[in-house]
């Protein structure tokens, strides 16, 4: 025998969780030789060089003073981190391009969420009007069933007033009948 309606569509529901999981595993995985190709050629260009130097610098300097609140110790200045932990310009410039690289694989698969969420929103939101739709429906069904169940009434009484007729009519002698009807 089939499973009742509450096993299957939990299954289904399972079974698409499952797939969406897989489908934003392929969709970063996409978004990787993307964010690749971004790198290498933001870090070939000049123009792309000196954002990427700059954000590499600010990342060190966020990685070291994050290191030094966990380990208890005090801020460092700017000028201090670059005395204390000195980085090459071609390292902050990689590391520059890695944060680039994060960022664009972050966008895209936040944007594949958001994209995601809108489109579940609007499933929910059309699923809902339908089953609006159809209570609609049932209500609108169940009060004509109500008035014409009421129209059959009144018929229905209506016979049993002309049958009651009819019998008084039969009941009476022949004679003392009224002719008219």
């Amino acid at each position: 025998a089939p499973y009742p309606k509450s096993h299957s569509s939990f299954g289904v529901q399972m079974a698409l969780a499952v797939a969406g999981k897989l489908g934003f595993v392929l969709v970063k995985q996409l978004s990787k030789p993307i964010a690749n190709f971004v790198k290498r050629e933001a870090k070939a260009h000049p123009v792309f060089a000196s954002p990427l130097e700059w954000g590499g610098f600010a990342l060190h300097r966020l990685n070291i003073n994050a290191t030094r609140l966990v380990s208890g110790k005090s801020l460092l200045s700017r000028a201090s981190v670059h005395t204390m932990a000195p980085l090459s310009k071609e390292n902050a410039v990689n590391l520059g391009a890695e944060m680039l690289g994060e960022s664009i694989i972050f966008g895209i698969v936040g944007s594949t969420v958001a994209v995601e969420y809108f489109r579940q929103s609007h499933n929910k939101q059309r699923q809902d009007q339908q089953a609006q739709a159809k209570e609609r429906r049932q209500w609108e069904a169940l009060h004509r069933a109500i008035v014409e169940r009421a129209e059959l009434r009144r018929e229905l009484a209506s016979i049993r007033a002309d049958m009651e007729q009819l019998r008084r009519k039969q009941a009476q002698p022949w004679w003392r009948r009224d002719s008219s009807s």
